[in-house]
């Protein structure tokens, strides 16, 4: 294999995935609980998993309350987990104008929380991503949709199960064209 393959290789292996800073494996993971690893990935994925068209990663996101369950731990957990994460600050919570929002309190009382993660930009992969912390960004939130769900004897729209058709095509063809 030549290395112009090797490097296409691993440019589509790369792709889809999220830049964890390595400090949080090889010193911060040990310390944490394991909800707060949950809900700090779940942070790290709604941040550094989404670009903009310059390839910079997002800064901060709306994440509402509920996506965190997706996670696999209750709402007490998420709480609670946030406040460990805050503590050992490596996160940072705020409401849409900037202002913290540290205490489950301040939290109840936002409409939104914007969820961001502390980190040294210093010689990380973040830093090789064209990460910039005094650039503004307008991405949309990663807000999640979830599509509503039929019982067996419910007969579901035709137009909602064509696009679950399309959906899955595109997904199967996807997964054949990274195929080497």
């Amino acid at each position: 294999m030549t290395s112009y393959q090797l490097l296409i290789l691993m440019e589509m292996k790369l792709s889809n995935t999220t830049a964890i800073p390595n400090e949080f494996f090889d010193e911060l993971m040990a310390k944490l609980s394991s909800s707060a690893i949950r809900v700090y990935l779940k942070i790290a994925r709604n941040t550094f998993g989404w670009r903009d068209e310059n390839g910079y990663p997002k800064k901060r996101d709306w994440i509402s309350h509920s996506q965190f369950s997706k996670v696999g731990i209750s709402n007490r957990s998420v709480t609670n987990a946030l406040d460990e994460l805050i503590e050992k600050n490596l996160i940072y919570l705020t409401d849409y104008s900037g202002l913290p929002l540290n205490t489950p309190n301040q939290r109840k009382q936002a409409q939104r929380i914007f969820y961001s993660i502390v980190h040294n930009v210093e010689n990380t992969t973040l830093t090789n991503a064209k990460f910039d912390p005094t650039r503004t960004q307008n991405l949309r939130p990663t807000k999640e949709i979830s599509l509503p769900r039929y019982n067996a004897n419910e007969r579901m729209p035709d137009h909602i199960r064509m696009q679950q058709i399309l959906q899955e095509e595109a997904q199967k063809q996807a997964k054949r064209d990274n195929w080497v």
